[in-house]
C-alpha cells in the first residue's frame, strides 16, 4: 500500500496545528511527512496527554499546550495548516470545535481530518479494533467522559462537507498486517484492556462492561487485530466573504 500520508510532502505549510494532539502521534507523522514545516504546534483539553507529549517533543520548534478546543487562544488565521486526527468521536460540540479549527486556519490554508470509520468491509481483525474503541467509548461514557462509538464512512464526509472546503480530497485507506495475531500488532488493544479492568474493578455495577472486556480480550487471542478502516480528508479554506456559517447550517 502507498502510503497516504505522502501527500502531505507536497504540502507548502510552515505554521501547523495538531488539535486534539493526544500523546502526539500525528505530530510524529507531520514530521516525517511534511517538509515545509517551521513550527508545529499541539494542543489537547487533557494535561496527563500535554505532560507526556511535552516530553516527546522537548525541541523548541513543537509545543504542546493544554487548551479547550472551543476557545483556542490563537489569532485568525495563524496557521497554514491545521490537522485532526482520530479525534471527531472525541468531541462532544463539533462545529464549536471545527469553527475554531477554520478560524485560526488561513484562507487558502489547508484543514485535514484522520478518522477511522466503523463500517463498510472490515476484517475480523479490524471489526476487533473497532468494538474495542466502542466498549472504551461505554466506559468513559459511564464515568462521565464523552466518547461517542466511531462514525460511519458517510458520517464523517457529510461532517466536512457541512465545512464546505475547496479542493476537497478523500482518501480510503487501512494498513494491512501480515499475521493479526502477532503479539506487536495487538499489544496496544491488550494494554487498553488490561488497564480498563483496573478501573472497572472500582465499580459496584461494572460487571457488565468487565465481562464485555474479558470477551474482546478472547477476541484478540481468538482473531487478533488490525487497524480498522480510515479516511483521511482535506480541504483547502475559502476566503472570508465565502466561509460558512456551520452552526446554522442543517
Amino acid at each position: 500500500m502507498k502510503d497516504v500520508f505522502s501527500i502531505l510532502n507536497r504540502v507548502e505549510a510552515g505554521m501547523v496545528l495538531d488539535a486534539a494532539t493526544g500523546r502526539g502521534d500525528f505530530i510524529n507523522v507531520l514530521k516525517q511527512n511534511l517538509k515545509s514545516w517551521v513550527q508545529i504546534i499541539g494542543v489537547d483539553v487533557s494535561e496527563k496527554s500535554v505532560n507526556h507529549t511535552q516530553k516527546l517533543f522537548p525541541e523548541n520548534d513543537v509545543e504542546i499546550y493544554q487548551m479547550d478546543l472551543e476557545q483556542l487562544q490563537f489569532e485568525d488565521a495563524t496557521f497554514d495548516l491545521v490537522t485532526l486526527s482520530n479525534s471527531l468521536h472525541h468531541l462532544e460540540h463539533l462545529d464549536a470545535v471545527l469553527t475554531e479549527l477554520l478560524r485560526v486556519l488561513k484562507p487558502g490554508g489547508m484543514l485535514l481530518i484522520c478518522e477511522m470509520y466503523r463500517d463498510g468491509e472490515q476484517s475480523d481483525a479490524q471489526q476487533t479494533h473497532i468494538q474495542m474503541h466502542h466498549w472504551l467509548a461505554a466506559i468513559d461514557t459511564h464515568f462521565g467522559t464523552f466518547h461517542r462509538e466511531t462514525f460511519t464512512r458517510d458520517e464523517i464526509q457529510a461532517i466536512v462537507k457541512k465545512l464546505k472546503l475547496n479542493k476537497v480530497q478523500v482518501h480510503d485507506f487501512y494498513i494491512p498486517v501480515d499475521n493479526p495475531k502477532e503479539a506487536k500488532n495487538c499489544e496496544n488493544l491488550i494494554r487498553n484492556c488490561t488497564e480498563t479492568f483496573k478501573r472497572l474493578e472500582a465499580l459496584p455495577d461494572g460487571s457488565s462492561l468487565l465481562d464485555e472486556g474479558k470477551a474482546l480480550l478472547a477476541r484478540i487471542n481468538s482473531v487478533g487485530c488490525a487497524n480498522a478502516s480510515r479516511l483521511l480528508i482535506t480541504g483547502i479554506k475559502p476566503a472570508a466573504k465565502t466561509m460558512p456559517n456551520i452552526k446554522g447550517d442543517k
